[in-house]
This record gives C-alpha cells, sequence and structure tokens, in this order.
C-alpha cells in the first residue's frame, strides 16, 4: 500500500458519513488503508462504520472525546504510509481523487501539500483557489488558508521529519496553522481540478465559529509577517499581543503597523502572480481593521 486516507468521526449525520465513507471506499486507486477514527461519538456513528465489510478499513476509537486537534494527531501518527489523505466525516470525494493526486505527488517530489478544487454543498458553487505554489506560498503564509482539508494530500515524512502537528494554539484555525508550518520545508500545490465536495452546515465548526477562527487566521499571518520581514520584531509582537487580548492601539503602533503592511504588501506584490496582486494588497490591510485604536 502507498496512501493511508485519514478521516475523523463524531456524531456525523448517517446519510453524510456514508457518503463519505463510499467516496472512498469507491476510488478509482484501491490501494489505500481507510483509518477511521471515532472520537467518542454518541449517536449511530460506530454501527454504520461497522456496517462496511472492507479489509481496508481500520476502526480505531477514542475512549472519550478527545476533540479534532488531538484527534487528527492521532490520525497522522497512526498511519503507517507516506502519503497522507484527508477528509472530514460530512464531506466526500470523487472516484478519481487518490488516482490523480498520487499520480502528481509521484510526478512532483518537490510537493509536500497537494489540494484540489472543490465545491460547497449544497449551495454547489465551485471555490478556485490559487493553485500554482509561488502563489500558494504567499497565500498560505500571509493572507489565510487557500487549501481546503477535506482536498489535501500530503508526505508524512515531512511532519515527523520537522515535528509539526495540528496546534492547540489555533484552535478553530489549525488546519491552517498546519499548512502554514508544512509550507517552511515544502512546496504546496493545488489541483485546478474538482475532486473534493465540501459540506457546508450551520451546525459546523466552522459556521459556528466564525469570528473566532477569523481572528486565529489573523495571529497566524501576522505572525509569519513578522518573522518573516519585521526588523523590529519584539515591538510588532507587542503589538500581536495587544491585539490578542482585545486590547486598543496607540496611533504610533497604527501607524508603524500601517507602514510595514504596506512595505510586506510592495515586496509580495513582485512575487504574486498579477491577477492575485489586489487580493494579496486588501487582504493583508484588512488586517488594520480588526484593531482596536485608542480613543483620542
Amino acid at each position: 500500500m502507498t496512501i493511508s486516507v485519514i478521516m475523523p468521526v463524531y456524531n456525523t449525520k448517517e446519510s453524510d458519513l456514508r457518503m463519505a465513507i463510499e467516496s472512498i471506499l469507491n476510488q478509482t486507486y484501491e490501494d489505500f488503508e481507510f483509518v477511521i477514527l471515532n472520537d467518542g461519538s454518541e449517536n449511530n456513528a460506530e454501527e454504520v462504520i461497522f456496517s462496511y465489510n472492507d479489509e481496508r478499513i481500520r476502526y480505531l476509537k477514542n475512549k472519550k472525546n478527545m476533540q479534532l486537534i488531538e484527534t487528527s494527531n492521532i490520525l497522522v501518527r497512526e498511519a503507517k504510509y507516506e502519503y497522507i489523505a484527508r477528509l472530514d466525516s460530512d464531506d466526500y470525494s470523487s472516484p478519481e481523487r487518490l488516482e490523480k493526486q498520487y499520480a502528481y505527488m509521484e510526478e512532483h517530489p518537490e510537493i509536500g501539500v497537494l489540494g484540489t478544487f472543490f465545491m460547497r454543498i449544497p449551495t454547489n458553487k465551485v471555490i478556485i483557489m490559487p493553485y500554482q505554489a509561488d502563489d500558494i506560498d504567499i497565500f498560505i503564509k500571509y493572507c489565510g488558508c487557500c487549501i481546503n482539508n477535506s482536498s489535501v494530500m500530503f508526505r508524512k515524512s515531512i511532519v515527523v521529519n520537522n515535528n509539526i502537528s495540528y496546534n492547540k494554539g489555533a484552535l478553530c484555525a489549525e488546519d491552517f496553522k498546519f499548512w502554514s508550518d508544512m509550507s517552511r520545508y515544502c512546496k504546496l500545490a493545488v489541483m485546478p481540478e474538482i475532486l473534493t465536495f465540501y459540506r457546508v452546515s450551520p451546525e459546523g465548526i466552522s459556521e459556528n465559529n466564525k469570528e473566532y477562527q477569523a481572528k486565529m487566521s489573523t495571529v497566524i499571518t501576522m505572525d509569519n509577517m513578522i518573522r518573516d520581514f519585521a526588523n523590529d520584531k519584539e515591538y510588532m509582537y507587542s503589538i500581536l499581543v495587544k491585539y490578542i487580548k482585545a486590547e486598543p492601539v496607540t496611533d504610533e503602533e497604527f501607524k508603524y503597523m500601517n507602514i510595514f503592511f504596506i512595505e510586506v504588501i510592495n515586496y509580495l506584490q513582485k512575487k504574486v502572480s498579477v491577477e492575485f496582486r489586489s487580493l494579496v494588497k486588501n487582504f493583508i490591510l484588512s488586517i488594520l481593521t480588526n484593531f482596536i485604536r485608542t480613543k483620542p
């Protein structure tokens, strides 16, 4: 075998869980293990999983609910093979996803993380992300998450060799932090094909934690910019701490940030593709609107 497909499960609706499982079992590429970790579900998830008699399924169960970050780390550790493909238990993959991603990774050894275009369900809206490695490197570090979690195949050796894990300090944006950390050690790419179907649910983690998720994403992007570009890192981190604590910044601090961001933008716009220059500029400048300013 060459691929470990990993899937965390917690109280997933039966119809969604069956669609996710069957989308993997019906892949055109058949040489994989399918590691499913039940994170203490209180519904019939275990019964649903046991209803599939397929030797490629390796079923694991947490004794108690460990929540998504720790469950994801357990799954990565349990994966036996170099290529790890993720799938959330309410999403599903096209039949040729593993075949196409495996072929791409074999042909491009410099790529450590490979996503795909995806379609939102139930709106059927197609999400087109940056897909060239240089553009993705800029986005994943300094703009936001341009990799859909359920679309990803990545190399386990990079994670193990560099002690990368899903970080509890990045709650609700742990996948963004994970891919951003991996980008320090490899190139990332996105296949410009719709191979993933991402279900948007009112009960989903992302939908219920949008505000906090946006704040964590800002912290991650600012941390990367400070680390890579700031001359006075201590001063910039002191401003970031104020943001985290929801404390106001002074006019002097705000002006300093504005100048810093413009310098970063000017540098990045020389690196990113023309069609994404405005997006990079607008995203980075939008960070300023998240700061509370000292009242005069």
